[in-house]
């Protein structure tokens, strides 16, 4: 069963806005706060820690998200969300080049290996997403979420995290869960197709942080 390009006119309003809310423009900014106030980063004065979130926010998240514009712009893309396969490759492109500016900038702020391989996971597994995608149409929000997640797992075994493992395992786990369901409600994709992009990000994250 191929899921549909566009979102069925019954879907759920709520599915729309959770789907919105953990966009995979936002997962790394996301991602960002977790790792400036669970962590021992949490000991940077809070003005730069917000400042090095913020700086993240932008690259990962407004600048994706103006390309995507621009794009709808000159017509390359039909809508926000990219619903059709065949549009998603530039700017997928486009967020692993943000993904790993974000990783280099925040190095350069001097964040630990771990976090700056975070950005490098996420970008593989976006690289790794959009070959996917010329085929398949694979979801880039459980790819989003299960990057999230194996950071996660990978602080928390590190044993760097202020939160019990089992909380954070099952907390990233039921948000991947819910968004995946958001996914299907919404037509967008198939089980497949976000059980998938799950385990990729999942996958290239935590052995990208394990470096």
């Amino acid at each position: 069963m191929q899921a549909s390009e566009t979102a069925p006119s019954t879907s759920p309003r709520w599915a729309q806005i959770l789907s919105d809310i953990f966009s995979p423009l936002l997962i790394p900014t996301y991602g960002m706060a977790l790792a400036m106030w669970i962590t021992p980063l949490r000991t940077v004065p809070e003005g730069a820690r917000l400042l090095a979130t913020l700086i993240v926010a932008v690259i990962t998240g407004l600048v994706p998200l103006l390309v995507i514009a621009l794009l709808k712009h000159f017509k390359m893309v039909d809508d926000n969300a990219i619903s059709r396969r065949s549009q998603r490759p530039v700017p997928m492109l486009v967020a692993v080049v943000c993904y790993a500016a974000a990783g280099f900038i925040v190095g350069m702020l001097g964040a630990p290996l771990w976090l700056r391989m975070f950005f490098g996971g996420a970008a593989l597994a976006t690289l790794l997403a959009m070959f996917i995608t010329l085929r398949w149409k694979i979801s880039a929000h459980t790819t989003a979420l299960g990057g999230l997640t194996g950071m996660m797992l990978r602080m928390a075994v590190m044993g760097i995290a202020d939160v019990n493992v089992m909380i954070l395992l099952t907390v990233g786990l039921l948000l991947t869960g819910l968004i995946a369901t958001t996914r299907l409600l919404l037509g967008r994709h198939t089980l497949a197709q976000t059980v998938c992009g799950a385990l990729l990000g999942g996958t290239c994250c935590y052995i990208a942080m394990c470096l």
